[in-house]
């Protein structure tokens, strides 16, 4: 049975808005004139606890990925993360022998080659998805049943998902992930939220309803909130199709839970990661100066593995470009609360069914069978996502419980309410993380700001799952930014 939710050392989110500089990961960037700059070298020289020739931020797969690439071409490096753990968003907690429950990120699938070939070098083997079986459709207190990517819908209604999946990959192939600023119309698309392109596009209500669920699952974030050329970017970075995004990209899940990943490579390093060591402030210089409270570390370079709604809390210093903390202060992240109900096994195979669920109520409005690969025991998780998920933040603990088992039990039945263990996770709680999936751009913000925050500044490097161009927000993304980090960091010692 799974212990309790596992709450993250932190601030509250009132605490943390207030005093950015004690409780941010990535910390303060102070204003350094030259003066202060040679002051704050000579008290760093004096507090100095450590020494790289490049400190990583962050221990999740970016950082982790960065820094292991960083140390197999013969430089020192040193790893600082706040909590005390390493992983990021991968958070796998003990379920059975050989088992967990992933809490965080989880899902692979087709195209993903990085994080399934550093699984495969690990000797992490992967399992598909559980899909046998009959799905359900939950539909205005009606419970249907189908087979197959659509629920039953209308003919009009599917005549129009298809026409829009059919339009926004046409759209997406003239969207270039890394620079989709620079697509032939892209101020257009981008003053447009999802949802209003789709309500401009589908004329049924089941039409309509079906797309902006699909969107909220990709980004756990209502589809009213992200601008159209975003998730134009976003569909040409996992190769040009939406059903990837909405379908492929969770066909695969890794043995043992994607958390053992980030220990093995930590395990790695020479130099072991400094847990517990939140990043209070970050001064710029010849050499980089990073605060913390057990004292400061110096280093030629800096990579910022972040996820950017933490880098987001920076104080920058007037010397950086403006643009960077414009771009992180409107980027925010996804509002999901992750849920997974244990049971001694999984019922509702014994009625044909897939676990999979999609429905227009909520709280709980997308569910999959999340059991280990023996099928014992049975699991399920379930995501409450954008205002569906602010609904559960402000419940205790045991009101979010009844409330999300009260999801699954409109979808499997009075069965589903008798569990044999619970847990959920808030990412939007986590001090060092401040909500899930990942980042996504508001309506204008791509257009304005993103042409300004391509390159590093200076010696400070960004990395994460929320700044790769390919597969942004998935583990795969993680991989791909932490070792592009890495290569600038190299070209430049």
């Amino acid at each position: 049975m799974p212990s309790p939710r596992r709450q993250e050392p932190g601030l509250t989110r009132r605490g943390l808005l207030a005093g950015a500089a004690a409780a941010g990961a990535a910390g303060v960037m102070g204003s350094v004139s030259p003066a202060a700059s040679a002051r704050s070298a000579r008290r760093a020289v004096r507090a100095s606890v450590g020494a790289a020739e490049v400190i990583i931020v962050g221990a999740g797969l970016a950082g982790l990925t960065a820094a292991n690439a960083v140390q197999s071409a013969g430089r020192s490096v040193l790893v600082l993360e706040a909590r005390d753990r390493v992983g990021g968003r991968n958070l796998d907690i003990p379920l059975a022998a050989g088992s967990v429950l992933e809490m965080g990120g989880q899902w692979a699938g087709p195209g993903q080659t990085r994080v399934l070939a550093l699984a495969q070098s690990l000797g992490i083997s992967t399992f598909e998805s559980y899909g046998e079986g009959n799905n359900l459709y939950y539909q205005s207190g009606q419970l249907q049943t189908y087979t197959g990517p659509l629920p039953p819908v209308s003919p009009a209604a599917l005549s129009e998902i298809l026409a829009i999946i059919a339009r926004l990959n046409q759209l997406a192939s003239g969207v270039q992930a890394n620079t989709p600023w620079k697509a032939a119309g892209a101020s257009t698309y981008d003053v447009q939220t999802v949802t209003s392109w789709i309500e401009a596009n589908a004329q049924t209500s089941q039409a309509r309803q079906l797309l902006e669920l699909a969107i909220r699952a990709v980004y756990g974030e209502d589809s009213g909130q992200v601008s159209l050329l975003d998730l134009l970017a976003a569909i040409n970075g996992v190769g040009g199709d939406i059903n990837t995004l909405t379908g492929s990209a969770q066909s695969l899940r890794f043995t043992g839970g994607p958390q053992q990943m980030s220990t093995a490579l930590a395990a790695r390093l020479a130099q072991p990661v400094r847990l517990g060591t939140p990043v209070l402030g970050v001064g710029r210089g010849q050499q980089v100066v990073v605060h913390t409270a057990s004292g400061d570390f110096t280093a030629a370079q800096v990579i910022l593995a972040t996820p950017k709604a933490v880098t987001a809390r920076i104080i920058f210093s007037p010397e950086l470009p403006p643009a960077y903390s414009q771009y992180l202060q409107r980027q925010p992240n996804g509002a999901t609360v992750k849920v997974q109900a244990v049971y001694p096994a999984p019922f509702w195979r014994e009625a044909g069914l897939s676990g999979y669920v999609v429905s227009d109520t909520g709280p709980i409005d997308v569910v999959y069978d999340n059991s280990p690969p023996g099928g014992i025991p049975g699991v399920l998780v379930g995501f409450a996502e954008g205002n569906n998920g602010r609904a559960l933040f402000s419940l205790a603990a045991a009101q979010r419980r009844k409330a999300a088992l009260g999801s699954l039990a409109n979808y499997f039945g009075s069965r589903a309410l008798a569990v044999s263990g619970y847990a959920d996770m808030v990412w939007a709680s986590e001090a060092y993380t401040l909500g899930a999936y990942g980042s996504f751009n508001p309506p204008g913000v791509i257009t304005s700001l993103g042409a300004a925050v391509r390159e590093p500044v200076g010696n400070i490097h960004f990395a994460g799952a929320d700044y790769s161009p390919q597969w942004p927000g998935y583990m795969e993304g993680a991989i791909r930014s932490g070792t592009a980090a890495a290569k600038r960091v190299l070209a430049e010692l």
